[in-house]
């Protein structure tokens, strides 16, 4: 065992959730394709996870201040009871919405068997999105924000990129396949969660290069009418402080460095066999 992975596993062990996986990407050097520099003009995005129907909650909210947000599905779960259809789906896509992927079956990319059985999943889902019209997703965000450094190299082969649920406002640099976000509603765990602090983050992001995107899962415990409100009073507060409220495809430059057909981009022929 190397030194770097000692020292990852010491750390690991100090670490909540996904202990290990977070030790790695903070002390391991970011490859190339995982750089992000992020954008001088801040940005507010909002992502809601799973593609349940109470999402269209926060489509309400959204169209009346007249902004777009982010849905991320599972192609096996669009359309059972107590989720959205693809006829929903169109619908939200052609308002301007941008539709992600959640993973086919919205299992945790670090539970298959490496990057080849990932990548025949992530292609099965992708290709059942596209043939309803959904389109080829470049924003994945991670089923239960598993990852580590294999799946981040896998998932690049595939998207633009990630979004994990560790916790961070993005400011400056970021992983472009590991980027953070604020949980809003469920899940907020001992963070402070209240409207005055999410504004407080928001006025963090006026500052420029920075950008907070928001968890939601309307569905979940946690997650109340009294959310939905905050979300608009929100929505304006960052309206007022000069900060767009953007999808991730939106704010993103179109062609970074680490994009398809750049050779810091890593292809399906030289990823690695198994786990590292």
């Amino acid at each position: 065992m190397g030194l770097a992975s000692k020292i990852v596993g010491a750390v690991a062990k100090r670490l909540p959730a996904h202990g290990r996986d977070r030790a790695e990407e903070w002390l391991l050097p970011r490859r190339a394709f995982e750089r992000l520099e992020v954008p001088a003009s801040s940005a507010l995005t909002i992502i809601c996870d799973d593609g349940e129907t109470r999402d269209l909650d926060i489509v309400d909210v959204l169209e009346q201040q007249g902004v777009k947000g982010v849905f991320a599905v599972s192609p096996d779960l669009i359309g059972r009871p107590g989720f959205l259809s693809y006829e929903q789906l169109r619908g939200l896509r052609a308002a301007g919405h941008e539709i992600a992927f959640h993973g086919t079956t919205h299992d945790p990319f670090t539970g298959f068997a490496g990057p080849a059985a990932l990548q025949r999943a992530i292609d099965e889902g992708v290709a059942r999105m596209v043939a309803e019209d959904l389109g080829t997703p470049s924003t994945l965000i991670y089923p239960f924000g598993r990852h580590n450094r294999w799946v981040r190299a896998a998932a690049a082969g595939r998207f633009g990129c990630a979004f994990t649920t560790w916790f961070g406002l993005n400011e400056r640099h970021a992983n472009r396949f590991a980027i953070r976000r604020v949980p809003f509603g469920a899940y907020v765990g001992k963070l402070a969660g209240t409207e005055a602090w999410y504004r407080g983050l928001i006025d963090r992001a006026a500052g420029g290069c920075c950008w907070p995107a928001l968890m939601l899962h309307p569905a979940a415990d946690g997650h109340t009418q009294a959310h939905n409100a905050m979300l608009g009073r929100l929505i304006e507060h960052a309206r007022q402080r000069a900060v767009a409220v953007r999808t991730v495809c939106a704010h993103l430059p179109s062609s970074p460095a680490g994009h398809a057909g750049s050779p810091d981009r890593p292809s399906a022929a030289t990823l690695p066999g198994a786990r590292v």
